[in-house]
């Protein structure tokens, strides 16, 4: 009765000590089914993968400012044209996020993180040139910081 106790114990313990394993770690072992497998990686990549895949971790978030590219009223047309416009944005400029967001009682299109009003204002003047938006202003609100 002890030993299977205490072999409970052990596979209890074993199991947290697994958790801690990263996938690459889980990969490269060698299984029952198959040969070892080898990955290749740099470091920093290392790094990233260990930095989101930690449970207390969130995407960093900060002050800073975004363009708007569209914004209606929140009705289900106001949406629709919210994501063409999404669709567009990352179609024809590819650089940066893009968001579809509801702040009662509109629905924004965002384009881009940037950390100061000066990038913001560089872009939005960029993509007036193209003459393709109605209206583009900068908004401020809270960015994912990029790593």
């Amino acid at each position: 009765m002890k030993r299977i106790l205490l072999i409970i114990a052990i596979l209890f313990c074993t199991q947290g000590l697994w958790a801690q394993i990263s996938i690459v770690e889980k990969l490269e072992s060698r299984s029952l089914f198959g040969p070892k497998v080898k990955i290749n990686q740099p470091e920093q990549l290392v790094k990233l993968m260990e930095k989101m895949s930690s449970a207390d971790s969130e995407t960093p978030m900060v002050e800073g400012f975004r363009v708007v590219v569209y914004s209606g009223n929140n009705s289900r047309e106001a949406l629709d044209a919210a994501k063409k416009m999404e669709a567009k944005m990352r179609k024809e400029f590819p650089g940066a996020e893009v968001y579809v967001v509801f702040e009662s009682p509109i629905r924004l299109c965002l384009y881009g993180d940037y950390r100061t009003r000066e990038e913001a204002e560089a872009v939005m003047l960029q993509l007036k040139k193209t003459k393709k938006f109605k209206e583009l202003y900068i908004k401020k609100c809270l960015i994912n910081l990029p790593y």
